[in-house]
């Protein structure tokens, strides 16, 4: 079996056609590089150079062969490039969940300012409920996600990413937007669409438990799935809803942000990762949202 040695000493001399300047450039004897061709020749089972004493040139095999061995030393510099590339990170994929406020707050300037630094990294974008998320973490199909939520999971690890204020959303034009001050006693008129349980625990747990407190009771008309679906109920209808203050820029026409009075709470995502996950693309995310 011929190895890439063997394909570098014959390319080179077929590119020099003298034995002793290629043997010089590749740091052997004249000796050496002549047994080298004449492996070669007797694995391939044919001549592919024609040697005189004042000449060397390649056969019709020699010719062919060279095409093929040019190949094959290509596309193992190419296999070197990309196995690097890979174990720094510049290159690679990246398995990313989360949820609904992730993507309306922190994550896309992340993703902005990620791709900025690293543009031949492809990021797979997984919207997932918190669940899905551990589960999919645990079966390594994701290598990190992010979501308004924790883990006791002790294979994973977390870390804080974001927070930011739960405000008041509505539609414009509502009751309540004119409003200068919001208390909680103010809501009681009106319905509430929140996401569903398992994907809102905090808001729920938070925001309920406050109501209780003030003895509001609070009626949840609908349970969406997603951000979207709770922003369209919201936009559309006189209920309410809570959410984070987010970007400015990115929030969806027809509805108003407003603070509660006697209410103050915050949103905060956190990252989860497997503890034995060495993807290097990984640890490059992490460096950036650090900076």
């Amino acid at each position: 079996m011929l190895n890439l040695r063997d394909f570098e000493a014959f390319a080179a001399l077929a590119r020099q056609l003298h034995f002793q300047d290629t043997a010089d450039r590749m740091n052997i004897s004249a000796a050496t590089l002549s047994r080298i061709i004449s492996r070669v020749e007797e694995k391939v089972g044919t001549r592919l150079f024609d040697r005189t004493t004042r000449s060397v040139s390649l056969t019709v095999a020699g010719q062919a062969f060279l095409v093929e061995a040019e190949q094959l030393l290509k596309q193992q510099k190419r296999a070197m490039q990309v196995g690097q590339e890979i174990g720094q990170g510049i290159t690679g994929h990246l398995k990313l969940g989360y949820g609904g406020a992730a993507m309306e707050t922190f994550l896309p300037s992340m993703l902005s300012r990620f791709r900025a630094r690293f543009p031949r990294v492809r990021i797979d974008l997984n919207l997932l409920p918190i669940s899905v998320q551990e589960e999919a973490l645990l079966a390594r199909e994701l290598d990190i996600g992010f979501f308004s939520g924790s883990t006791r999971n002790s294979e994973l690890r977390m870390e804080l990413c974001h927070r930011e204020p739960l405000l008041l959303i509505m539609a414009e034009g509502h009751p309540l937007s004119a409003r200068t001050s919001i208390r909680l006693a103010d809501l009681a008129p009106y319905g509430f669409v929140f996401g569903k349980r398992e994907k809102w625990v905090n808001v729920y747990d938070r925001f309920l438990d406050a109501c209780g407190q003030h003895n509001l009771d609070i009626r949840v008309e609908y349970e969406a799935d997603d951000v979207a679906s709770v922003m369209g109920v919201v936009a559309a209808s006189d209920l309410l809803s809570l959410f984070p203050e987010g970007n400015p820029l990115m929030r969806r026409r027809g509805i108003v942000w407003r603070a509660l009075d006697d209410f103050s709470d915050e949103t905060q995502i956190n990252g989860i990762w497997r503890r034995d996950n060495d993807n290097p693309v990984l640890r490059h995310w992490w460096a950036l949202m650090h900076e």
